[in-house]
């Protein structure tokens, strides 16, 4: 994987379950998998329908959107 293939999330902000609802409602167009570290979510893609880097712009959105709910 390289530097375009996966979003870093910091967790002072995004929750881990706003993270995993996008991802389920992604899994038709990309595969993402999801990992941390003491201070970050990565959401990594593993495979991909469309460009990968127009799907993590979406897929950033996405997240974004689903936490002011």
């Amino acid at each position: 994987m390289n530097n375009q293939d996966f979003l870093k999330f910091t967790k002072e902000f995004y929750d881990n379950e706003a993270l995993i609802l996008a991802a389920k409602a992604y899994d038709e167009i990309a595969k993402i998998k999801i990992t941390e570290d003491e201070q970050y979510f990565y959401c990594h893609v593993i495979s991909c329908k469309y460009n990968v880097a127009l799907v993590l712009n979406e897929f950033a959105n996405y997240v974004l959107g689903t936490m002011n709910k």
